[in-house]
């Protein structure tokens, strides 16, 4: 069991969604760095989609009562490694308070987090009340119950400084820098002028305070359309750029919902999810435009690194417990 001393300022339990449901009007939800949880995962040896701990800009502070393998990713925690399996013993207290170099750390945690599942997953979605944990972020006095392991904290190499290495996961960079966003025209894009387009991506932004799981919301030069148009509503993906009528664009994330009815502008490439949803208010962002080969070369080449992670922990971990 994992006792929460303090609950962090907005932390979830996320594994990787629901997709497949948005016809039904449900949102996919699940982390909002998809691909860090996947690589934690893949280093303690559970499957990919298992649940763990999603923290956002200030994390819990918990106690253990057993012996358990734990990872940490997505932003760096201060007095804790990253990317690496960590050792807890029985009544130790984890604080993740203090983070910094992204929005959100990630906490993975070997045989995954036990909690119930609605549409197969037991990611938390705020705004439907389902599951996580009751439905909610998390509060003081709350429990955590762990699965079964495929690792033994007390045998094998466990305990052993052995790590992935940072590049796996490039979204950490220092608050205030300038996150460059690897997007491709999108579906309205030609509503647009060419200049206004190409001020688009010529444009830094920066984050505002008003981002959340939705979508993370850009405060700059504005970007207008020529002339008022109307969108019938269509389905929006992870990634899309919408811009509003106030010209403020929005970059939507996991919560994301299933239809919108702004013109999308551009399209934020799978690859650099876990990019745009590191970013903290203050930070800068600026958007380059790519091919759609450019696009797929980048996910082949995440795909593969985390092939050879999963891999390298199978090699590392046969034999040991």
């Amino acid at each position: 069991m994992i006792e929460v001393l303090a609950a962090g300022a907005f932390t979830s339990v996320q594994d990787l969604g629901r997709p497949g449901w948005a016809a039904q009007g449900v949102p996919p939800g699940g982390a909002a760095d998809p691909f860090a949880l996947r690589v934690l995962n893949t280093l303690l040896g559970n499957a990919e989609s298992a649940p763990g701990l999603e923290c956002t800009l200030r994390g819990p502070v918990l106690r253990v009562a057993e012996d358990t393998v734990i990872a940490l990713g997505g932003a760096a925690v201060v007095g804790w490694p990253s990317l690496r399996r960590v050792v807890v013993a029985a009544g130790q207290v984890i604080d993740l308070s203090t983070f910094s170099g992204g929005a959100r750390v990630y906490v993975a945690f070997a045989g995954g987090l036990k909690v119930p599942r609605v549409l197969g997953s037991a990611a938390m979605l705020p705004r439907s009340g389902w599951p996580g944990l009751a439905g909610r972020i998390l509060q003081v006095g709350d429990s955590l119950e762990c699965g079964s392991a495929s690792i033994d904290p007390r045998r094998g190499w466990a305990g052993r400084a052995w790590s992935v290495a940072p590049t796996l996961l490039p979204a950490n960079l220092p608050e205030g820098a300038l996150r460059s966003l690897r997007a491709l025209d999108g579906p309205q894009a030609e509503w647009f002028s060419a200049g206004c387009g190409e001020a688009f991506f010529a444009t830094e932004f920066c984050v505002s305070a008003r981002s959340d799981r939705m979508g993370v919301r850009l405060e700059g030069s504005a970007v207008r359309l020529p002339a008022p148009r109307e969108l019938i509503s269509e389905g929006v993906a992870f990634g899309s750029v919408q811009v509003p009528p106030d010209g403020q664009p929005i970059v939507l994330l996991a919560d994301r919902p299933t239809l919108g009815g702004y013109p999308k502008i551009a399209q934020v490439i799978t690859a650099d999810r876990g990019i745009v949803a590191q970013a903290r208010p203050g930070d800068r962002v600026r958007f380059v435009r790519v091919t759609l080969a450019e696009a797929h070369a980048a996910l082949r080449r995440q795909e593969a690194a985390l092939v050879q992670l999963r891999h390298g922990v199978a090699l590392a971990t046969k034999g040991c417990g």
